[in-house]
């Protein structure tokens, strides 16, 4: 009888540290879901007309620069596709290191590295630079050519 009650007091206290660790995780998991909920990530044109702020939710502002007026319509639009998506693979970057602190075990920081590799080579595409400011309309709405 008194090794069944040993053994019943042992798998209560597995039972208890599971219970225990289980509660310390959740709140590992709610720091991460708080600081990937704060995180913020933005990227700047090379021109820097445009300025792209993203977040694990999306693009949260563009910002544009008199400068930015200066450019074509297509010029803009390429400057500012090309800098979201700087911004945007920055935001995933830092959402996934942190979900690797929090799950060490976890290859999800090689994946997202991986990934982006796969679709922008090493580095997402730098907005290209205009060369010539006498082929540039004074303004962007000035820009139908």
């Amino acid at each position: 009888m008194s090794a069944d009650l040993d053994d019943l007091q042992r798998k209560l206290d597995a039972l208890k540290e599971a219970g225990r660790r289980a509660e310390e995780r959740m709140g590992d998991f709610g720091q991460m879901r708080e600081q990937i909920s704060e995180l913020q990530a933005a990227a700047t044109s090379a021109d820097r007309s445009v300025t792209v702020t993203a977040s694990p939710g999306g693009v949260t502002g563009i910002e544009f620069t008199q400068d930015a007026m200066r450019l074509s319509p297509a010029q803009l639009s390429s400057t500012v596709m090309s800098t979201l998506q700087l911004a945007v693979a920055e935001a995933a970057r830092k959402q996934a290191e942190i979900v690797q602190e929090y799950v060490p075990d976890s290859d999800v920081l090689d994946r997202v590295l991986r990934t982006q590799e796969e679709l922008f080579g090493a580095q997402p595409e730098q907005p290209e630079v205009p060369v010539d400011d006498d082929e540039q309309p004074d303004s962007f709405l000035d820009g139908r050519r």
